[in-house]
């Protein structure tokens, strides 16, 4: 007989975590916010999902990107269905960063440098590479729906504390993976919620475009989507409402990257995009505690490292049933 074991959270951490381990392990999840629900209460559909690799990364850290990278590849050339597509990324700098700081040069497909005369004004290192983007919106009800085959269950439930969850899946051992919620179930005070504000444009632009330094500046394609999200900016504010003088602002430093591919347009036609990233001070937390493994604190990484998590996850779970054994 199979142990059981219960998910908190239904984001990215959470599904790929149940992906995972449902190869060896009854699997149940519990969410309030499931694939498909459009709320501002979880970060996961909200996302521009591109995978931009983070240069500031230890050793370990760049192994999860890599092998989560690796995954995402894979389906990308098996399923159109998923909404995860290939995408020639140019990747701007305007600070002193050297091409010698870019661990995953030796990572990403047709990897390049930017001739200096080719580069928008002030910008001071130019990279071109084949990434991958995904669609959140594709991909969560995709990846549902390949769970479910897999005998997943799901049950919609906002839990109070880890003991409801482990009653609700009948399961003694719980991963938690439910983002800022963990300030909460967790105990933990680092974690806080990061707001971003973006807009989804209608366009055939089909590039990533990403300038980083002394701003963070992005054009992401969705595929499928007929458009493109364009940003960004993170903020402590904790409200709802959108950021009017943000949306022109945001404008004008994505023409100044794309040669003003985006003049012209209406903001009052745009869709807003107004999410909170799962932060967490000190960073992301995977980590045994009792019977409760902790999954959480990706911020706006949640996809360059969901599967490469969920890996660890059972890691720990493996490593305790060692123990059990001996």
């Amino acid at each position: 007989m199979r142990e059981s074991i219960g998910i908190i959270g239904a984001g990215i951490t959470g599904l790929a975590t149940a992906y995972v381990l449902s190869s060896n392990y009854d699997v149940m999840i519990v969410a309030r916010d499931q694939p498909g629900d459009m709320g501002l209460d979880w970060a996961s559909p909200w996302a521009g999902a591109v995978f931009h690799p983070q240069r500031y990364a230890d050793k370990s850290q760049q192994k999860m990107q890599r092998d989560c990278f690796k995954f995402y590849w894979e389906i990308a050339n098996q399923d159109p269905s998923n909404g995860v597509k290939l995408y020639p990324m140019t990747e701007y700098f305007d600070d002193e960063t050297k091409e010698s700081d870019l661990w995953y040069r030796f990572l990403m497909p047709d990897y390049k440098v930017i001739t200096s005369s080719a580069l928008p004004p002030k910008i001071k290192l130019g990279t071109t590479y084949t990434t991958l983007a995904i669609n959140p919106l594709v991909f969560l009800p995709w990846l549902k729906e390949k769970l479910i085959a897999k005998g997943v269950k799901f049950i919609r439930a906002k839990v109070k504390n880890i003991e409801e969850a482990s009653s609700i899946t009948k399961s003694k051992v719980i991963v938690n993976a439910s983002g800022v919620g963990a300030r909460i179930l967790a105990g933990d005070e680092a974690v806080v919620p990061v707001r971003g504000q973006t807009m989804f444009v209608k366009t055939d632009f089909s590039q990533l475009v990403m300038l980083e330094g002394s701003e963070y500046t992005y054009v992401i394609p969705q595929t499928g989507s007929g458009g493109v999200i364009i940003g960004g900016i993170k903020s402590d504010r904790l409200d709802a409402e959108v950021d009017v003088s943000l949306k022109s602002d945001i404008l004008r430093r994505v023409n100044r990257l794309t040669k003003g591919t985006f003049e012209g347009i209406d903001l009052n036609t745009v869709t807003d995009v107004l999410g909170f990233r799962p932060g967490r001070k000190g960073g992301l937390r995977v980590e045994r505690e009792g019977d409760v493994i902790h999954a959480y604190g990706v911020e706006g990484a949640g996809y360059i490292h969901s599967f490469s998590v969920a890996e660890k996850v059972k890691q720990l779970l493996e490593e305790e049933q060692f123990k059990a054994r001996l």
